[in-house]
């Protein structure tokens, strides 16, 4: 799923005060409103009433078909999807949170990287799932979709999509100035592949929006095991293996295999116009090629990112999201067995993969021979599987609530970097310590 990165640490700046004379976040019972539902607690256990979902984008067509499948087993639960736009969505729950739970659904799609954010601010802002049965997935889902669900040690979001990471390539350049795919293991591997590809075609090797986008290095990073901060929340962006990794694109700037787009729109554009010969992405950036470059169909390719040495980690994440229940609903109980069975029904779950590119992170999907099938618009090769096998590797990183602040200093510093020739490791120093006076968290090398 596309991921929202826009208003939401000014919008949560901007309500600071408001939560602090709240109490730190927590619920007033006496000012909370019930949720949009009609059923209350009392009549929950008889899976009865009406419960409201805010999502947005293919979420909500999604949601919206796993209604009539829902409805077999719960057939008295009326589910109404309301599509509100992310940055909309955010603003919302915000404000709802901030003012002990008034006017919020009973269940919100939320970004996984965002999580973080709204734990930190709002500790009982959301339903304690684990007291609902959820600890019983953990299981079942993959390994690196929890640590951004958990709160306090309650699960309070459940995991829905993933986003495996993998390389997009155009197989007809990558043909025409005689690159093998197989052959790339490594970072330097694909360095050496972009300057043949660059000579021979006259194309870039890859997308990057240079001043604000963070996407590249957190793929990177996430293969190393590691955010911008270490396990304990303290900044690790002069850390070697930041440095390394910052270093690692400012060599394919250098050799001019980056191609400098403008945001989402111009990394779509560059995918449709063919001025790039791979796109590093996650599993859902499959469902934008087929939608927006359909022309292309056939001169796909994938492999897995590459490694920083041979034999090195090529598994990564990049986007998913999850479902929250707000504390404050008054159906939280058929609120959450809609969520759980959305999110752990084997056939819902292939229906939002099938017809929306939602890949799954519920683990017992993956026997589906569904991703054992040849993608015709990807060459007849099994992409999916590729995506699938790479899950269960993807290490699990902490986030932490300043991620978002993290990111914007970090695409601040690349901007540095490799617009004005910054130092590596001087810069990325400068902006550990930026981001230490903001969040008062430590800085670790």
């Amino acid at each position: 799923m596309k991921n929202f990165k826009g208003k939401l640490i000014g919008t949560l700046a901007a309500v600071g005060l408001l939560v602090s004379a709240c109490g730190g976040g927590g619920q007033q019972e006496a000012q909370t409103q019930p949720g949009t539902g009609t059923t209350t607690e009392g009549t929950n256990a008889q899976d009865k009433g009406e419960i409201i979902v805010w999502a947005w984008d293919i979420a909500v067509k999604g949601l919206n078909d796993v209604i009539p499948l829902f409805n077999k087993k719960y057939p008295d639960i009326k589910v109404k999807i309301d599509e509100v736009g992310s940055s909309d969505a955010y603003d919302k729950v915000t404000a709802g949170l901030s003012a002990g739970g008034a006017g919020l659904p009973d269940a919100v799609l939320m970004e996984s990287e965002v999580l973080p954010v709204y734990t930190s601010q709002f500790p009982d802002g959301f339903a304690d799932l684990s007291a609902m049965g959820a600890d019983s997935y953990k299981e079942k889902i993959t390994a690196t979709k929890w640590p951004q669900s958990i709160s306090k040690g309650k699960i309070v979001a459940f995991p829905w999509d993933l986003g495996s990471t993998g390389v997009f390539y155009r197989t007809d350049l990558f043909e025409a100035a005689g690159v093998k795919a197989e052959e790339i293991e490594t970072w330097d591997d694909f360095i050496a592949a972009g300057k043949k590809i660059k000579e021979k075609t006259g194309k870039a090797m890859l997308p990057v929006d240079i001043s604000n986008g963070t996407a590249l290095i957190s793929m990177m990073l996430n293969q190393e095991g590691i955010s911008y901060f270490d396990n304990d929340g303290d900044i690790i962006l002069g850390s070697d293996k930041v440095t390394k990794a910052m270093a690692k694109i400012k060599e394919m700037n250098d050799a001019g295999l980056i191609a400098n787009v403008q945001g989402w729109d111009g990394t779509v554009t560059a995918t449709k116009n063919g001025t790039v010969a791979t796109i590093p992405y996650g599993v859902w950036y499959s469902g934008t090629i087929m939608d927006q470059a359909p022309e292309t169909k056939g001169k796909w390719g994938v492999f897995l990112l590459p490694a920083f040495e041979k034999g090195g980690n090529r598994a990564s994440n990049n986007g998913g999201s999850a479902l929250v229940i707000p504390a404050a609903s008054k159906n939280k109980e058929i609120a959450y067995k809609f969520v759980e069975f959305a999110l752990t029904d084997a056939e819902s779950q292939m229906l939002l993969m099938k017809k929306y590119g939602l890949f799954p992170s519920l683990l017992e999907t993956y026997k589906d021979p569904f991703f054992d099938a040849p993608q015709e618009f990807f060459g007849n090769k099994p992409i999916f599987r590729l995506f699938a096998d790479e899950s269960a590797a993807i290490p699990a990183v902490n986030y932490t609530s300043d991620y978002q602040r993290a990111a914007k200093h970090v695409a601040d510093a690349q901007a540095k970097i490799l617009l004005s020739q910054g130092d590596v490791k001087a810069t990325l120093d400068e902006a550990a310590e930026l981001l230490s006076v903001e969040t008062q968290r430590k800085v670790k090398q």
